[in-house]
């Protein structure tokens, strides 16, 4: 996944670099910004419990911490393109998406070419000024998830449903818009035995860094050594 392909439209010319050794090097003069809102908004009780937790356990780790602001995505959604990506497979087998799922990409296949452009631009915009960011901060962490996970079933039926709902407040989806290098390490369980993840990210090429501190925090805890309690009698759905 390392190195520069001219094929991959995707790809960006930077050269390989030794994850395995830039993952030793030290974290103590790392300063961490902490993006609150909206990333720490309406958290699960167990979710907000353990992420600040992990926060503690990164201040003695680091030299820092601060609160930040990290830009909006709001103006870069881009439907088209994912029933372009869809679009064969849609055609062929529409009702085996989730019905969610189904909705999105009818939506995208309605789009207006004018929309797209306009979000494309937004979006490369984004990508060319995000490093800014980081002017004064060399990472971020924050929940991976919002809210605890749900068990397998209860997902399906909520997939399955046609009723409206309220849209998943997680906190993926806008670094994938940044088009930053990010990671999740464990950092604790709910009440109910459910995992909970801290995310951190970096600017461009950070990588290395990234995993300097996520091995750095994974020395410090045991949350890593430690499983979803799933037993042989656990219920699987249908």
């Amino acid at each position: 996944m390392a190195g520069y392909d001219r094929l991959d439209i995707a790809s960006v010319e930077h050269g390989k670099e030794d994850y395995l050794a830039l993952m030793k090097q030290p974290v103590s003069a790392l300063r961490v910004g902490i993006p609150r809102a909206p990333f720490f908004d309406h958290l699960d009780e167990d979710v907000a419990k353990a992420v600040e937790e992990a926060l503690r356990v990164l201040a003695k780790l680091t030299k820092g911490q601060k609160d930040v602001m990290l830009p909006s995505t709001r103006e870069t959604t881009l439907p088209g393109e994912m029933y372009a990506y869809h679009e064969e497979m849609y055609k062929r087998g529409a009702a085996r998406y989730m019905i969610p799922t189904r909705n999105n990409l009818k939506r995208g296949a309605e789009a207006k070419a004018s929309d797209y452009v306009r979000a494309r631009w937004a979006l490369e915009l984004l990508r060319r000024t995000i490093d800014d960011s980081f002017r004064e901060i060399d990472v971020v962490a924050l929940p991976t998830r919002r809210r605890s996970p749900r068990t397998v079933d209860e997902a399906r039926k909520r997939e399955e449903s046609e009723k409206a709902r309220n849209p998943e407040l997680e906190n993926t989806q806008a670094f994938n818009a940044y088009g930053i290098p990010a990671l999740s390490v464990p950092c604790g369980f709910t009440k109910d035995g459910m995992p909970v993840g801290l995310m951190l990210a970096g600017p461009r090429f950070s990588e290395g860094r990234l995993l300097a501190l996520a091995a750095a925090y994974e020395k410090a805890t045991e949350w890593h050594t430690r499983r979803p309690p799933l037993q042989a009698d656990t219920p699987v759905p249908v």
